[in-house]
Order: C-alpha cells, then structure tokens, then sequence
C-alpha cells in the first residue's frame, strides 16, 4: 500500500515507541497532523513553539527517551532555537522536527522559506533537510539513535512540504548503532589514577547526572568510596544545590570528568575554583571536548555512561582507602548555614524564599515532583529543595521553561504531584500554557515568587554598579493567581508563611492547574563558601 512521506514519518515514530508529539500547528505541518488521526500517537498542542520544545526537553530528561517536537517553518522553527538550545546544553535526548517549504521551490523566496538547518545547527547536535520522501526512514532513524547516543542531544530535521506529501517508501527495521567504550586497559589508568590520589572526586556532567546514568555514577563512587557530583547549574561551581560541597572542589587531587565538560561552569579548573596541582580526567563522548588543557592528566573518547559501568566493575577487585573524605563531602552537601533557621518567620510579610522551600518541602517527602526556573527565587528554591525527581533550567541559564517542563512532568509521571517555582518574571514566559494544561489534563502547582522584579538582574547591577544605578527591573504585583483563574485553573495569594501549607493543599486538592502567588522577599539568591 503506498504510504505519503507524513504517514511514514508517523509510522516511525510510533515504531520508535513515541507517544506524543509536542507542537503548534502550522501550514507546512498539517499533513504531519493528519497522518496521526486514528494512530497511537498523541498530539499535545501548546500555545508557543518554544513551550512545545521545553516539554519534549521535560519529556527527555525524565524518560531518557527521545521528547518529540513536531513545529512549523520560518517564524515557528524560529520560535524553538532557544528552547532547542536549553536542551543542547542540559544534554537532553530530543528531536525537533520542523515543517520547511517545498522542496521544489528552495531558493525561489518560496513562503516562510529559510535555511532552517544552518539556523539550528550551532543550537543541536545535529541538523539537517530530509531531502528525499525515501530518505525519510533512515533518516529519522538516525536521528532518534543521534539523540540518544554518547552525549545526548537535541537534533533537528527539516521536512519539506511536497516530500511529506509524496509517495515514500514504508519504514524498515534497522538495526541499532552500540555506543564506543573505552578499553579496559585504558581505563586501568583512569582507576590507577584515582587511587594514587587522597581526596579523588567525581563530577557528572548534566546528562550523567540522570536516571541510568546518575545510577552508574553511584555504582562507581560506592565501589570506590569517591564521592560524586552532579554538575547541571549554570552557577557551576556555585550551584546553590551543592551548598557548601562546592567549597570542596579546590581541595581535590585528582577529578574524574564523566560526561562533565571543563568550561566556564567549572571555572575552566583554574584557581581559585581548583588548585594549581588539581588533575583532570577526562571521559567524553565528543572529542571536541577534550581540549589542551595543563591540568588534564587522561583524555578518554568514549561513552561516559559505559566508561562508568565498567569502571565500577573493574573498581571492585581492587582496595580503596577513601578515609573520611567522602563522608566530608556528602555532609557539606547537605549541611545548610547556621542562620536559615532565623528566616524562617512564620508571621513575616512578605515571605523569605525559604519560607515556601518549608512549606513545599513535605510534598516532596512524599514524593512530589519538583520543577525549578532560574532566577534568585530559583536559586534559593534549588537551595532550599530536595526531591527524588528534580527538573531544572540547566547550563544553559536561559528562564522561561518550568512551567512547560512541569506540564511534560505531569505527562510522565500522571499519579505524582508536580511543583513548579518559578518566578514573577519567568511566569510571564509561559503563563498561557496553563491553558494547555487545561485542554489536557495536566494539574500542576505553579509558584510563583513575587517581588514585583527582575530580581537576579537587579542583584547583579546592586554588586557591579551600585544600588543607586538599578534600571529596568521593576514589575507590577500582577494578580498571576487571577490570571489563573481566568483561564479556568485555580488560584490562591499568600503573603505569610503560615499561610502557605493551607493555599498548597488546597491548590493540590482542586485537581486543577493551579497558580499560588506568593509575596516574597527580593533576597539575594544564597552563596555557599
């Protein structure tokens, strides 16, 4: 039977085992669109490209499956680059494809045409054009195993419009690609290394600090006695989740990269962040990552996932004597600073940051999800919160993708509660996808810290200028619970602490989206030394 382009590339989605496709509709998409009616395959329709490109970022990070995004060309493509991005950098597995004018008419100023491949390539691990209906297949194929592979990443296809219209031939088993791995002999070095030193560590990079990947790491670092970091905050070696374990860094002898690039987020291990005697091992997938650096003692090329597997099998034949360190380390991480407990004030108004994290932490005991934005409300929350499953910004350092996220969140994990804190700021970005959480079902928690300012700009102008030359930071105290409440979902203002529990109970026993408003103190997100 003759299959259109469209319905091949719905056939192999589903052959992929994916269940929903992230989009916006758009004219160069809609053939895509009506090869899904009546297939096992949803659409979950939001009301910005860049929404629908967080939630497959959500959908990647916690499934560690592909998240799908199916938008449109020119302005929608356009629309997601940024989004696309924040997945690049969080090492999130990821395919975004893209509507594209018709091929018979690239290079004729044909409607909305643009070089959409050339534009995502600098924010994707991999971008290109289907340029044939019968290309279709294998390339989509190698486009889910890219996403997945070594690094995982964002990757981008185009699909022209007579392509997804034309006769295509229908999808093929193909056989998976395994992942390089690192020789044993190799990786004796790694582990002579690391036991020679006195205070080893290992620090994950965003990916290796994930589900199956975060699990191997643990493996390595029980087999060892090696404490283990995950490294996924754009403040680096400031991450506020670390609190003060971050201070261990200048005190480590010999560091174990595992996917964890040497950038700016590690100070690119100079002084003071690292010691001038700290040695770097280096394990990556991308060879582009192992640069000339003078601290870097072994580069590895390989897959940092299988590296640490075998890693902890081979560790397990051989003695380590790691003393306290390790125990050192994971008490500095969550040991938190004498004075905290005298901002929690349960009649002050308006409420300390870590008035909510007291209010919200009981949830996540009992197996809440928590979704954070950047930001000092976000900081603080980052602080403040532990949780089993836990999404954030990423490197990236862009603001705007909890509430999306949060709604993918609900998506993977329906019978667990999701807590989104984001701030006043950051709310504006993606307010109206509550009413994507609405059209389907997906009650998430939205808090929103309310300063009435873009707070982390503000803070950095008060240190590097002074604080009589603040500008353009200021907000309104919008209502965003009646916002809520306008589009259908649930609402609640809080202005003290004590009140806070009530307003999140019952926010979660509505069963709606919700938005709880909460006044906060505009504090300086917290530093850990």
């Amino acid at each position: 039977m003759s299959m259109t382009g469209a319905e091949v590339l719905v056939d192999g989605l589903i052959g992929a085992g994916v269940k929903h496709l992230f989009s916006l509709s758009g004219n160069q998409i809609l053939s895509v669109y009506d090869a899904t009616i009546g297939r096992d395959i949803e659409l979950i329709h939001t009301r910005h490209e860049a929404a629908a490109v967080h939630m497959a970022d959500g959908w990647g990070r916690l499934t560690e499956e592909p998240g799908v995004a199916l938008l449109t060309a020119g302005p929608g493509h356009c629309n997601g680059l940024t989004a696309l991005y924040v997945a690049l950098m969080a090492e999130s597995p990821l395919l975004m494809l893209s509507g594209h004018c018709p091929e018979a008419q690239i290079g004729s100023g044909a409607f909305q045409e643009v070089d959409q491949a050339a534009a995502a390539r600098p924010v994707a691990k991999a971008s290109w054009r289907v340029e044939r209906s019968d290309d279709l297949e294998a390339d989509l194929t190698r486009a889910l195993e890219l996403a997945v592979s070594g690094r995982p990443g964002p990757v981008h296809l185009s699909l022209p419009t007579d392509i997804l219209e034309a006769p295509a031939r229908p999808p093929q088993s193909a056989p998976s690609k395994g992942a390089a791995e690192a020789a044993d002999e190799n990786l004796d070095g790694v582990l002579a290394l690391l036991n020679s030193a006195r205070q080893p560590l290992i620090l994950a990079g965003p990916a290796m600090g994930r589900g199956r990947r975060w699990s191997a790491v643990e493996a390595l670092a029980a087999a060892t006695g090696i404490p283990a970091l995950p490294m996924e905050s754009p403040r680096g070696v400031n991450d506020p989740a670390l609190r003060r374990a971050a201070t261990c860094l200048a005190n480590a002898d010999v560091v174990l990269l595992l996917g964890k690039k040497l950038d700016f987020s590690l100070r690119f291990g100079r002084p003071p962040s690292f010691s001038e005697q700290s040695r770097f091992i280096q394990i990556d997938a991308d060879q582009s990552e192992l640069r000339e650096h003078a601290g870097v003692a072994l580069r590895l090329c390989a897959d940092p996932w299988a590296a640490a597997r075998r890693l902890a099998d081979m560790a397990r034949t051989r003695s380590w004597n790691s003393g306290a360190w390790r125990s050192d380390v994971e008490s500095l991480r969550v040991d938190t600073p004498a004075d905290w407990d005298g901002l929690l004030r349960p009649a002050a108004s308006p409420v300390h940051p870590l008035g909510v994290c007291d209010a919200v932490q009981p949830f996540l005991d009992d197996g809440a999800i928590f979704v954070s934005d950047g930001g000092e409300f976000g900081q603080w929350a980052q602080a403040g919160l532990a949780a089993e499953i836990r999404l954030i910004n990423g490197p990236s350092g862009a603001i705007g993708s909890a509430l999306p996220m949060g709604l993918a969140a609900r998506l993977a994990y329906p019978d667990r509660v999701v807590f989104v804190l984001l701030g006043d700021g950051t709310f504006g970005y993606h307010a109206m996808e509550l009413d994507t959480a609405l059209r389907y079902g997906l009650p998430v928690v939205a808090i929103v810290g309310n300063d009435a300012r873009w707070n982390a700009e503000h803070q950095l102008q008060v240190t590097t200028y002074g604080p009589d030359r603040t500008v353009g930071c200021d907000l309104l105290e919008t209502r965003y619970d009646r916002v809520t409440e306008a589009l259908g979902g649930y609402g609640a203002i809080v202005d003290r602490a004590e009140d806070l529990p009530a307003a999140l109970n019952e926010a979660v026993a509505s069963g709606l989206p919700a938005c709880v408003n909460v006044a906060i103190e505009p504090a300086a997100a917290p530093l850990f030394r």
